[in-house]
């Protein structure tokens, strides 16, 4: 009877991952942070589950989440992310046609300020523009119940506008934004609106010269950013600063194989050191 019960069982578990779609994925490093006079070393491993399945109708429903452990190196933040905790609520997605309607609890990023969240998402393209919506069943106070955006594309020509109902000050905003190529170059302006407050308008340029990068972005409140990266082969290194003399310094370079060195520091004598590879 035993033999009859596991070999239903293998049967039920072939039939299943026959009929879905899994994939496991990941990424896992080991380095050294230091910052002033302390100094960690650093490892962790962060493994993706993924699976999906397609009605005879042409309806995808998928799910996915993650489970790690130890920390993984964020060299553009410059900090150290915890990998710790085991697969929490999962987020289910359900697409058809140019459609996905996303469910996932307090995991789905506000649209306008990604340091917020809400419970469902829903996301939609049409010839060549994109609208998303986000909303959040149970807003705090002060909170955004509903996000959104749109953008398109008109030849070289890119539009697009962003806003919520609350930012992190509890304010409606949104934000408006276009963007035109111009051969080598590209040239962009931005008007960021908060109720109550004056717009903060930008202005942006990027160029690019063969294996060299340069962009440069200011303000009407008086701040500016620059950056310069060089990219040739398996190399990439970038410096960045702003009206603030801050600055950041990063370095990667591909070994093959998935695996990468990489290296970074800021003005907040933050140094980062660490190798890297993804499965």
């Amino acid at each position: 009877m035993k033999h009859v019960l596991l070999a239903t069982t293998a049967l039920a578990m072939t039939a299943s991952l026959a009929a879905a779609e899994v994939s496991l994925s990941g990424r896992a490093g080991a380095g050294i942070l230091s910052n002033n006079t302390d100094s960690e070393v650093w490892s962790g491993m962060d493994i993706a589950i993924s699976a999906s399945v397609t009605t005879d109708g042409g309806m995808t429903l998928s799910v996915g989440d993650d489970i790690g452990g130890g920390k993984i190196a964020d060299y553009a933040d410059k900090e150290l992310d915890s990998q710790a905790g085991d697969i929490g609520t999962p987020g289910v997605k359900v697409s058809m046609g140019g459609t996905t309607v996303s469910f996932d609890n307090q995991a789905i990023d506000d649209l306008y300020d990604d340091d917020q969240n809400g419970d469902i998402g829903v996301s939609t393209s049409m010839g060549g523009a994109s609208i998303a919506l986000t909303y959040d069943t149970e807003a705090a106070a002060g909170k955004p119940q509903m996000s959104y955006s749109a953008s398109g594309a008109m030849g070289a020509i890119s539009v697009g506008v962003v806003g919520t109902d609350a930012n992190d000050d509890g304010k409606s905003a949104y934000k408006v934004s276009a963007s035109m190529g111009l051969g080598d170059a590209t040239v962009s302006a931005s008007a960021d609106m908060v109720d109550g407050d004056d717009a903060v308008t930008e202005f942006g340029v990027g160029y690019t010269m063969g294996d060299v990068s340069l962009s440069y972005s200011a303000d009407n409140k008086e701040d500016w950013n620059a950056s310069v990266s060089y990219s040739a082969g398996n190399m990439t290194v970038s410096y960045a600063t702003d009206e603030e003399d801050a600055y950041e310094i990063d370095a990667s370079v591909s070994m093959g194989g998935g695996v990468s060195v990489h290296a970074a520091t800021d003005s907040n004598d933050t140094m980062i050191l660490g190798v890297g590879f993804t499965f």
